[in-house]
């Protein structure tokens, strides 16, 4: 019998050579030694590939999966296709875990047997300082939900929308045939977590910081959709159509559709009264015709949320 691995870390590689340093050695210091490091290029034009395969030379732990240019999602996925450790670990090549980030993770593994595991972040740099609704999505308390509750999702901090502060069971996502959406361009941490979560049998919430997550960089993709507004929100609605589907054809809007509209009012309201996109009217109809192609009518919610949303641009 093959000995698996207890963690795969999954590194999507492109244009980090300032960064991977740093990322790669939080890695390979980790006080779990039984992991597996998948660094994946993604046609990287700089320096990276040069530098994971220093540390390759080093740590026979490190292997290196080479593709063309594809995107994040597709960085992952590639990854997960040669990934074979019992948890799964996403990690974005400018951030860094915390030395004993595998080891905690892997004893609460042992504890549970959680699909998955949701562990807290530290932002950096503090300057510009992260907002108040980063440092909300990067905390953590502890609880445990043995089997799914909207709650997960939708109350708990750190709930959503990133999947790099989480470990997933390998067993899990294989089974479930989960992936990331390659068709998404901003946003795809979102969909991959809406569709994974209400099929996971447990979830577990640690409020150990054990990644750290660096949330400004020049040139990163989400400072690159983050100044142009009107391509962000409409992936976002794009987006809300796809989570929305998969929970319509899952049957989860039936058991869970006034949570999940409420969530959705307020996740493409709060941007359209924020950002007040140019597109906004257009936008506005697009939300519409997802609610009424879903049948999302629980009470005076749907009617509420887009009568707000008709007042303030009318």
């Amino acid at each position: 019998m093959v000995k698996r691995p207890k963690i795969s870390i999954i590194i999507p590689i492109y244009n980090v050579e300032d960064y991977l340093n740093r990322c790669l050695e939080s890695v390979v210091n980790q006080t779990l030694f039984d992991i597996e490091i998948i660094g994946v290029n993604d046609g990287t034009k700089d320096d990276s590939v040069a530098i994971i395969r220093k540390y390759m030379v080093l740590d026979k732990r490190i292997q290196l999966v080479e593709k063309e240019n594809g995107g994040l999602s597709s960085a992952r996925n590639a990854g997960l296709e040669v990934a074979t450790g019992e948890l799964i670990l996403f990690l974005d090549s400018d951030d860094y875990l915390a030395l004993n980030a595998c080891e905690r993770i892997y004893e609460e593994y042992l504890n549970y047997g959680a699909d998955i595991i949701v562990f807290g972040s530290t932002p950096f740099p503090e300057i510009p300082e992260p907002d108040a609704w980063i440092a909300w999505n990067l905390a953590c308390r502890d609880v445990y939900y043995p089997k799914f509750h909207p709650d997960a999702l939708f109350k708990e901090p750190a709930g959503n929308p990133f999947a790099w502060d989480r470990a997933f069971s390998r067993e899990f996502l294989m089974k479930n045939h989960l992936r990331f959406s390659e068709e998404v361009l901003f946003g795809e941490d979102l969909v991959f977590i809406f569709q994974a979560a209400p099929l996971a049998k447990g979830i577990q919430f640690i409020s150990d910081k054990l990644h750290y997550y660096q949330c400004f960089r020049q040139g990163s993709l989400m400072n690159k959709y983050s100044e142009v507004n009107e391509r962000k929100l409409s992936q976002h609605v794009r987006n809300m159509r796809i989570i929305t589907d998969f929970w319509y054809k899952k049957g989860f809007l039936r058991k869970w559709g006034k949570e999940y509209t409420a969530w959705f009012i307020r996740f493409i309201g709060s941007d359209l009264i924020v950002d007040r996109p140019a597109n906004s009217r257009r936008l506005i109809h697009d939300v519409k015709e997802i609610m009424d192609d879903y049948h999302m009518k629980y009470g005076r919610l749907k009617l509420k949320g887009i009568e707000v949303f008709c007042k303030i641009f009318a």
